[in-house]
C-alpha cells in the first residue's frame, strides 16, 4: 500500500470525520427516541413513528435520489477535466426535485385525513385520533420540500469530496435540532408539537446546504483558476499529468495510455444533459426509494395491522439498528467519490483495496454493537421503559441478519459506483417485494416478529445478491486479510467474553459493564497488534502509527517529492 494508490488516506479522513457526525445524529436519535417513549403513551408513540416514517419515505420519493446523480457526475466530470459542465449538473438536478417535493408536499396536506386514518388502521386511543396525526402529518408536509432540498445539495457537496456540509449541516445541527424540539414538547407536555418541532430543522438545514454547496463550488472555481496553483489542488488527473508523462507507468502498474483511453470511453460523460443525467440516476433513484421502504415501511404496517402501540415497541427494538446504519453511512458517503473516481480511471485494484478496507473499519465499527444487541437485548430495551422488552426477538432477528449484511462491505454503493444502477434497481424492487410479501403473511399472525423477519429477508437479498453480483461481474470482493482480522477480533471482544460472561454470572448491569470494558480492552490491543493489516495507520492521527499503511497517512500536499504528486491521481489528494 506504499504511497496510497487507492486514495485510502482521503477515504479515511472524510470517514472520521462522518463517523464523528454519525456519533453525534446516533446519540441524539437515541436520545429523542428515549424521550418519546417515557414521556408519552406508547400509542402516541408509535403514532408518531409511523408519521414520520411515512415522512421519510415520502420525502425519499420526492428527492428523486438525485444527490445519487451529483454525486457520481461531479466526481467523475472532476476526474475528467469536464467541470464546466457540472452547473448543468446542478441544475439537472435541483429544479426536478424542487418541483417534485413540492407536488409531494401538496399531496400530503389534501390527504392528510385519508393518510391518518390509514396509519391507525382503525386503532384509536387518547391522543393518537386520527385528527392529532392527519395534524401531524400537516406540519410534516409543509417541511417536505426543503428535506428533499437539503438531501440535493448536500449529497453534491460531496461530490466534491466535501464532507463537511453533511456533516456540521445534517449529522449534527439538524440531529440536535430535532432533539431540542422534540424536548421542548416533552417540556410543554404537548403530544401536538411533537411531529412541528421535529420536521423544523429541515428548514434551516435547506438554506444553510445551499450556501455551502455555492460556497465549495466558488472555492473550486478559484482553485482552477490559479495559474500557479499545485497540480494536486486542480484535479487528480492534472496532479498525473503534471508529474509525468502519458507513456509513464502508473502506481498500479498499468500504462499511462489509460488514461486517453478512460477520457475517449467517458466522453459521454463529458457532454452529458439533463436527459443522461436522469438516465443514470432513475434507476438509482428507485433504488434509493427501495432501500428507505425497506427501512421504515415496517413501523407503517405494523401501525395499520397491529396498532400504534406495537408500531412503538418495534420502533423502539430497532432503533439499534438506525446507530449502525449511520456508521455505515459515514464510511460509505467518504468512499462513494473515491469508487466513482477509481472506476472512471478504471482501477480495479485500486477499488478492490478500498473496498476491502472499509469493509474491515465497517466491521470494527459496527459488529460490536449489534453483538451486545443480540446478547443484552432484553437489558437495552428496558432503556426505553420495561413495557418495551416485548421487542427482544426483533433485536435477536435483526442482530443477527446485521452482522451478514455489514460483512458485505457497502456492496451496493460498489454495484452503482461501477455503473450497474439498473442492477441495484431490480435488487432493491426484488428486496421490497419480499419485504412486503413476508410482513403480509407474518404481521397478522406473528406481530413485530413477522415484521422482524420480513426486514431481514429483504436485508438479506440487498446485500447477498449485490455481493454475487459485483464478484463475478465487476470482479471485486470484500474478503482480505484486514476483513478476517475484523470478524475475529470483534467477535471474540463482543460476542465471546460478553456471551461467557453473561453464562457464567448472570445478566446483570454489573455483569454487562464488566464485559463492555474486558471487550474494549481485547480490542484495543487487536486493533494495536494488527493496525497494520487494518489500513488503521491512514485515519488522520495515526499517520504515524507503523504498519505498511503508514505510508498512506499522510497528506499528499505536505509531501513535495514527485512520488506524492504521483499518487494523487488516485484521489489521494487532500483540497
Amino acid at each position: 500500500m506504499q504511497g496510497d494508490p487507492a486514495g485510502l488516506a482521503a477515504v479515511a479522513r472524510g470517514g472520521a470525520l462522518n463517523l464523528a457526525g454519525a456519533a453525534v445524529s446516533a446519540a441524539a436519535t437515541l436520545a429523542l427516541t428515549v424521550l418519546v417513549t417515557r414521556q408519552f403513551s406508547r400509542p402516541v408513540a408509535g403514532a408518531f413513528f409511523a408519521a414520520t416514517s411515512l415522512f421519510l419515505i415520502v420525502e425519499a420519493i420526492a428527492n428523486l435520489g438525485a444527490y445519487n446523480g451529483a454525486i457520481y457526475f461531479i466526481a467523475r466530470l472532476r476526474s475528467l477535466h469536464a467541470e464546466s459542465r457540472i452547473p448543468a449538473i446542478l441544475r439537472a438536478a435541483i429544479i426536478p426535485v424542487a418541483v417534485s417535493s413540492l407536488a409531494a408536499s401538496a399531496a400530503m396536506l389534501i390527504f392528510a385525513e385519508p393518510l391518518a386514518h390509514g396509519l391507525l388502521g382503525g386503532h384509536l386511543s387518547h391522543g393518537a385520533g386520527p385528527v392529532a396525526v392527519a395534524r401531524a402529518l400537516r406540519a410534516l408536509a409543509a417541511t417536505l420540500p426543503f428535506a428533499a432540498l437539503a438531501d440535493t445539495f448536500l449529497g453534491a457537496s460531496r461530490g466534491y469530496r466535501d464532507m463537511r456540509p453533511t456533516v456540521f449541516i445534517d449529522r449534527i445541527g439538524r440531529s440536535c435540532l430535532q432533539l431540542i424540539g422534540v424536548g421542548s414538547a416533552v417540556l410543554a407536555g404537548s403530544a401536538a408539537l411533537l411531529a412541528p418541532l421535529w420536521a423544523l430543522p429541515y428548514v434551516p438545514a435547506a438554506v444553510l446546504a445551499c450556501l455551502a454547496l455555492r460556497r465549495v463550488y466558488r472555492r473550486r472555481q478559484r482553485l482552477i483558476a490559479l495559474p500557479s496553483a499545485p497540480a494536486a489542488l486542480a484535479g487528480p488527473d492534472r496532479a498525473v499529468s503534471a508529474a509525468r508523462p502519458a507513456s509513464a507507468v502508473t502506481a498500479a502498474g498499468r500504462p499511462g495510455a489509460l488514461i486517453g483511453e478512460r477520457i475517449q470511453h467517458s466522453a459521454d460523460v463529458r457532454t452529458v444533459g439533463a436527459a443522461g443525467f436522469w438516465r443514470f440516476t432513475a434507476p438509482r433513484s428507485l433504488a434509493s426509494v427501495a432501500q428507505i421502504v425497506i427501512q421504515r415501511l415496517d413501523i407503517v404496517l405494523v401501525g395499520i395491522m397491529r396498532g400504534p402501540v406495537e408500531a412503538a415497541i418495534y420502533t423502539a427494538a430497532t432503533r439499534f439498528l438506525v446507530v449502525g446504519q449511520l456508521g455505515n453511512a459515514a464510511i460509505s458517503m467518504a468512499a462513494q467519490p473515491q469508487f466513482t473516481h477509481l472506476f472512471a480511471v478504471r482501477d480495479r485494484h485500486g477499488a478492490n483495496a478500498v473496498y476491502q478496507a472499509t469493509t474491515a473499519w465497517l466491521i470494527v465499527l459496527t459488529w460490536p454493537l449489534y453483538l451486545l444487541a443480540v446478547i443484552f437485548g432484553p437489558d437495552v430495551l428496558a432503556v426505553f421503559g420495561h413495557s418495551y422488552r416485548a421487542g427482544t426477538s426483533v433485536m435477536v432477528i435483526l442482530g443477527v441478519t446485521m452482522l451478514v449484511a455489514t460483512g458485505c462491505g457497502q456492496v451496493d454503493m460498489v454495484l452503482t459506483t461501477a455503473g450497474r444502477s439498473s442492477w441495484s434497481l431490480a435488487n432493491g424492487l426484488l428486496a421490497v417485494s419480499v419485504n412486503v410479501g413476508v410482513d403480509l403473511a407474518l404481521i397478522p399472525r406473528y406481530g413485530i416478529t413477522g415484521a422482524a423477519i420480513g426486514w431481514a429477508a429483504a436485508i438479506a437479498i440487498t446485500n447477498l445478491l449485490p455481493l454475487a453480483q459485483v464478484a463475478a461481474v465487476i470482479r471485486v470482493h470484500p474478503f482480505g486479510r484486514g476483513t478476517a482480522l475484523a470478524c475475529l477480533l470483534t467477535t471474540l471482544s463482543f460476542g465471546v467474553i460478553p456471551l461467557a460472561l453473561r453464562l457464567a454470572a448472570g445478566g446483570s448491569v454489573l455483569v454487562a459493564g464488566i464485559s463492555l470494558a474486558a471487550g474494549c480492552a481485547v480490542m484495543a490491543a487487536g486493533l494495536w497488534r494488527f493496525r497494520g493489516a487494518l489500513q488503521l495507520a491512514v485515519l488522520p492521527g495515526l499517520a504515524g502509527a507503523g504498519g505498511r499503511a503508514g505510508a498512506g497517512g499522510r497528506r499528499p500536499e505536505r509531501r513535495g517529492n514527485n512520488d506524492r504528486r504521483r499518487s494523487a491521481h488516485a484521489g489521494g489528494h487532500r483540497k
